[in-house]
């Protein structure tokens, strides 16, 4: 009797293990196919949404450059390495910043276009690189005096390479400008010129002359700006570089000239007002150069020159 128990207990516990070893496979293979259509439905889900690089260029060429921001950050979320979406990405980015008026937007926006863009840099193809170079040096351009020299390197970068972008000598004029090297600058302002003519360029390349002392040149473009500019307060900047120029060269009587010409047109211009007073120095009339450069301190009460002359 007892044997038959043990029996029964020994058959009963066999036939238990058989069917949950069998149970336990079977989930084993439940679950695992569960996951994988389950997974690969997430996968095809995902990329259904994510846009694709086409749906960009198509933007891009309507010019909605928030929605290729957009459409690209979403890409680069998955796939941070892709070149051509960090570039699309960096230009959107700055052509964002362009047209911002809101000053924290377009920062965010022009940190936003170099990180793009020099990611990009590193993953592109040679032939792509001039373009990059050319919207990175001008973003680097927009970031200020500290980032010059990578403006310049890049602006040149894409000058060397030969591809031509109508405002590319001007950049590359301006970032020059800012490290001092005026043999390049007044070269690619020239350049600017022949293929964009304007009064604003003229008059920086008459300053540019005036920072090589070649004072000719500098008159020959500051005549040029007032024989061409319709910007009133353009031309009285020239008039008074003039004037400087002209006593500079103790020409007092043209330079007399060019100050009470803006003086006419403008009574309250501060530096023409310093301006006289440095002719009636130069001529030993104290009285009457003091009379100017009160003036001067009246109407622009911090002007160091006139503040200088008199002592405050």
């Amino acid at each position: 009797m007892k044997l038959h128990v043990h029996e029964k207990k020994y058959l009963l516990s066999t036939h238990h293990g058989f069917f949950s070893s069998r149970f336990f496979v079977i989930c084993i293979i439940v679950i695992s196919a569960l996951i994988l259509i389950f997974g690969t439905l997430y996968i095809r889900r995902t990329k259904s949404f994510l846009p694709s690089v086409s749906s960009l260029y198509e933007q891009w060429n309507l010019n909605n450059y928030l929605s290729v921001y957009e459409k690209s950050g979403l890409i680069l979320n998955k796939r941070p390495l892709d070149g051509s979406v960090l570039a699309l990405h960096g230009f959107a980015s700055y052509y964002l910043f362009s047209e911002q008026n809101d000053s924290t937007a377009a920062q965010t926006y022009l940190v936003s276009a170099i990180n793009s863009l020099r990611n990009g840099w590193y993953r592109v193809s040679d032939s792509e690189k001039p373009q990059i170079a050319y919207i990175l040096g001008k973003a680097y351009y927009q970031r200020g005096y500290y980032y010059a020299d990578l403006s310049k390197k890049y602006l040149d970068y894409a000058y060397q390479s030969g591809m031509h972008f109508n405002d590319l000598p001007e950049f590359r004029g301006l970032a020059a400008s800012l490290l001092g090297d005026y043999t390049t600058s007044i070269e690619a302002f020239t350049e600017a010129l022949a293929v964009n003519p304007s009064d604003l360029l003229l008059f920086t390349l008459s300053q540019n002359y005036l920072q090589i002392n070649n004072t000719e040149k500098a008159k020959q473009y500051l005549y040029e700006t007032i024989r061409t500019t319709k910007d009133d307060m353009l031309e009285l900047k020239c008039r008074y570089l003039l004037g400087n120029v002209f006593l500079q060269e103790k020409n007092n009587a043209d330079a007399l000239n060019e100050f009470n010409t803006i003086l006419e047109k403008d009574p309250n211009f501060a530096d023409a007002h310093y301006g006289l007073g440095v002719i009636y120095e130069n001529q030993g009339d104290l009285i009457k150069a003091r009379a100017e450069w009160r003036k001067a301190i009246r109407i622009n009460p911090v002007h160091p020159g006139a503040r200088l002359k008199l002592n405050l």
